[in-house]
């Protein structure tokens, strides 16, 4: 009887020691992810390690050296361009598409409405707002109060607490009301995933992520297929 519990000691000692599989996401596909490592539980018992800031502040994280395994970023060129430097493989995984909130779009050229974007610097969804704003309807606009977040979700944070009455954030993330932008009025949103550390369980976590099913519930949570 002594000899079988040490073995399910050591047994248990194992499972609880197994290595995370380590993952840096783009703040906008944070909540999306979540839902979907709930089924990813379901079928697999590897532990999963989920860090989310914008795409620029991860990529600088990666960089600096942050063990990551997987970093699902925002745009393309970031990941197109840490692939390169560590010669290691990026995929496209989503399109993402931008939402307003508080008003419709033609509240985006009214001086007197407040607005809250990701910062354009480091989140690819912020970036995509600015090119919204820039265009010519919107300039009687151009005195607004702008408040810009650290990512996209601090941007929706300050419409939820109504800092603000208006706030440019991605679909995914958007009420069934909220108004859509052309997708024609910024630069497509094609957003890529860069392998970091090649492992047989990030081979097995990356096919599951590629699934049919997998694929189908990130359209549904308001993306679109890479083109």
């Amino acid at each position: 009887m002594t000899r079988i519990l040490a073995v399910l000691l050591i047994l248990a000692s194992g499972l609880c020691s197994a290595e995370p599989l380590r993952i840096a996401v783009a703040a906008n596909f944070k909540p999306t992810l979540t839902q979907l490592h709930t089924q990813f539980a379901a079928v697999d018992s590897t532990p999963l390690s989920v860090s989310s800031a914008s795409t620029g502040v991860l990529a600088t994280q990666v960089q600096y050296g942050a063990p990551f395994d997987l970093f699902l970023a925002a745009d393309k060129n970031t990941p197109l361009r840490l692939a390169q430097q560590y010669n290691t493989a990026a995929f496209c995984y989503a399109r993402g598409r931008l939402a307003l909130l508080g008003g419709p779009l033609a509240a985006l050229a009214d001086v007197t409405k407040s607005l809250a974007i990701a910062n354009p610097v480091t989140a690819p969804y912020g970036a995509a707002a600015q090119q919204v704003l820039e265009r010519a309807q919107f300039q009687p606009a151009i005195t607004r109060k702008l408040i810009r977040g650290a990512n996209v979700a601090q941007a929706y944070q300050f419409w939820h607490s109504r800092s603000v009455d208006l706030a440019l954030v991605p679909l995914a993330m958007a009420p069934a009301d909220a108004a859509l932008v052309p997708a024609s009025w910024h630069t497509p949103i094609d957003q890529y995933a860069l392998i970091l550390k090649p492992s047989a369980t990030l081979d097995r976590y990356l096919n599951w992520f590629r699934s049919d099913n997998v694929r189908a519930l990130i359209r549904e949570a308001g993306y679109e297929p890479c083109h």
